[in-house]
């Protein structure tokens, strides 16, 4: 008798893994990690080269990325543990409000003092591509389910691959 391999079935098929019951707490972490890791870096170099202001400026920036962009993931994933099937159109509409709340906000309130303002869209700049390539990275490795969770028929109760009887 041949031993099934991981992931196999006695009869040699392969059993498919399953989806992870949410995708989007992982989608945040990666997404993260992009973000804080790269501007801490850029943050830290700088600081010794242009000044606390600029270097302050850039955190300050890959910070507001960070919680303006993650809110849409942490209500996705808080929608989707209620039901699932409505996480996706929960990002989306979060998505669509943050990108009219962030225009209301760059046109109508002010930054502090403090803030260096090319240092500041630079790394919002920076860091929302980083924090976009994170998601895109995330969503193209995670395992979405596609199809209905319908268990497949058994081999040998009478119906041949496509369902229909013998």
């Amino acid at each position: 008798m041949i031993k099934p391999v991981r992931g196999s079935k006695a009869n040699g098929a392969l059993a498919a893994s399953s989806a992870p019951r949410s995708p989007w707490a992982g989608i945040l972490k990666t997404c993260t990690a992009y973000t804080i890791s790269v501007g801490a870096a850029v943050s830290l170099v700088l600081w010794p080269i242009l000044g606390a202001d600029m270097a302050g400026s850039i955190g300050f920036a890959v910070g507001l990325v960070i919680i303006f962009f993650g809110v849409s993931l942490l209500i996705a994933e808080l929608v989707g543990r209620y039901r699932s099937s409505w996480a996706l159109p929960a990002f989306l509409f979060t998505y669509v409000l943050k990108i009219f709340g962030m225009g209301f906000l760059v046109l109508f309130s002010g930054l502090p003092d403090w803030v260096n303002r090319p240092a500041f869209m630079w790394g919002a700049i920076g860091s929302l591509v980083l924090w976009q390539i994170g998601e895109i990275r995330a969503f193209s490795k995670a395992r979405l389910p596609i199809f209905a969770d319908e268990e497949p028929t058994p081999p040998g109760s009478g119906e041949d691959q496509h369902g229909s009887p013998r």
